[in-house]
């Protein structure tokens, strides 16, 4: 069985911003959280349409942050993540740009700690302690 193309352009994406060496240093598993989801979704086109994983540096997280984050400022309802380790532990922040009953806290910023797409709008957040993107889990997106 050969993997979908989707899949392997993602895979070529996190090896380029060394998404493997970046769970490492936040001690979480690279397979479990993202490659293992990943090989076994069952989508035949990709949850992550308009989004980009990024490694950005961050003011207050030394090892800086993995963001996924869509590509163009949201127009429509989008689910942004982020995967950063502070003082306090490890963060997996779902964040999206409507209410949900899982957000505990909000952000609005316009700073250089993040993708500029993202500046500028009203976010509502939890901090997951699943850390699979997701897109990736079972219903994905809703």
């Amino acid at each position: 069985m050969s993997i979908s193309l989707w899949k392997l352009e993602i895979i070529n994406q996190w090896n380029s911003i060394d998404l493997p060496g970046f769970c490492d240093t936040l001690n979480i598993s690279y397979t479990q959280n993202f490659l293992k989801p990943l090989e076994d979704s069952p989508l035949e086109t990709s949850p992550f349409g308009g989004m980009t994983f990024e490694w950005l540096a961050h003011s207050q997280a030394p090892e800086g942050l993995i963001h996924l984050y869509p590509t163009i400022s949201p127009r429509d309802h989008v689910t942004w993540e982020e995967w950063f380790i502070k003082p306090d532990g490890l963060h997996h922040h779902v964040l999206r740009n409507y209410q949900h009953p899982e957000a505990t806290d909000t952000w609005f910023g316009d700073d250089v700690d993040h993708p500029t797409q993202v500046c500028n709008n009203q976010w509502y957040y939890h901090n997951d302690s699943d850390l699979r993107p997701v897109a990736l889990r079972q219903g994905g997106l809703q």
